[in-house]
């Protein structure tokens, strides 16, 4: 819905610089509250231990989210919010305010001037804007905006991007989060997957030479070869740059976005043996470990 969009939008990046009687002005660092913005990919509504109807499924029942269930106690929660039923098209929303039918950008991205929807014998589909969003004008099947971390940017935050990004296509202005306003990118590219969650297997890098899958993670370098999960290693490098952040005097927003639970389907074994004790298949135990690494990281 756009008017909830514009509602949250506006929320979040203007109602902490007005006055008490309501006009702008400017407010000292400490006045502004520090924003997370924890975003998780491709999850369903009952994929959590949180119950989000009127009572527990059986889903709920089988996953384990604790520090979803703690932050519900503690702050409020949204039982009827809607997405689009894809990555880019929902992140495009989320940032701008817009619906997809305003900066039409309706399926996923990556390939620069390439359609990704399925080819119809029925339907003419329309010239959809498949290069995404970026903040330049006059760049062919975009939408020229201004995302919500430039605005918090130009208002005195300091700015923080991890995790999946996800916007544009690859060699457009909106490929890269620094063009929408972070002054730090954690692992942020056109990609809308991972090639792998797993260190061992350097995020999908390849080191042989040969050129990298799409949606080989970048910026984890330091991981390669390790045994670490990549929602892990995101969520270390966040606390880095939080840590960093704390020592500037200005408020801080982090844009926490984490590539699970997408495919692959990557084992986590911190709590995969878990669920197969609990006697689902491999497949469900792997899914399920990777929402607990998730909700790991929230914690």
């Amino acid at each position: 819905d756009t008017s909830m969009n514009k509602r949250l939008f506006l929320s979040l990046a203007t109602l902490p610089l007005l006055g008490a009687a309501g006009q702008a002005e400017a407010a000292k660092p400490q006045d502004r509250p520090n924003i997370i913005l924890f975003l998780v990919d491709d999850m369903g509504w009952q994929d959590t231990s949180l119950p989000f109807w009127k009572e527990k499924t059986h889903y709920n029942e089988v996953y384990e989210t604790p520090n979803m269930e703690r932050l519900a106690r503690q702050g409020m929660m949204f039982t009827q919010a809607y997405a689009s039923s894809i990555s880019s098209p929902s992140r495009c929303s989320l940032y701008t305010g817009m619906n997809a039918g305003r900066h039409r950008v309706t399926n996923w991205t990556y390939p620069k001037n390439k359609s990704t929807d399925r080819q119809s014998d029925v339907l003419e589909l329309p010239d959809w804007n498949v290069n995404g969003i970026c903040e330049v004008a006059g760049i062919e099947h975009t939408y020229q905006v201004t995302s919500m971390a430039q605005i918090l940017k130009d208002n005195g935050y300091h700015t923080i991007h991890c995790g999946k990004a996800h916007w544009g296509a690859v060699d457009t202005p909106g490929e890269n989060p620094y063009h929408f306003g972070f002054e730090v990118n954690i692992a942020g590219h056109a990609g809308g997957g991972l090639a792998s969650y797993l260190g061992e297997a350097n995020f999908g890098n390849r080191t042989d030479g040969k050129p990298n899958p799409w949606f080989a993670v970048p910026g984890l370098d330091k991981y390669w070869g390790k045994d670490i999960f990549i929602s892990e290693a995101l969520t270390q490098e966040a606390t880095k740059a939080l840590d960093k952040a704390q020592q500037y005097d200005q408020p801080f927003f982090l844009y926490m976005s984490h590539y699970a639970i997408h495919v692959p389907i990557d084992k986590d074994m911190r709590f995969y043996q878990k669920y197969i004790d609990k006697g689902l298949g491999e497949k469900e135990a792997a899914y399920a470990a990777l929402i607990e690494g998730m909700d790991k990281s929230l914690g």
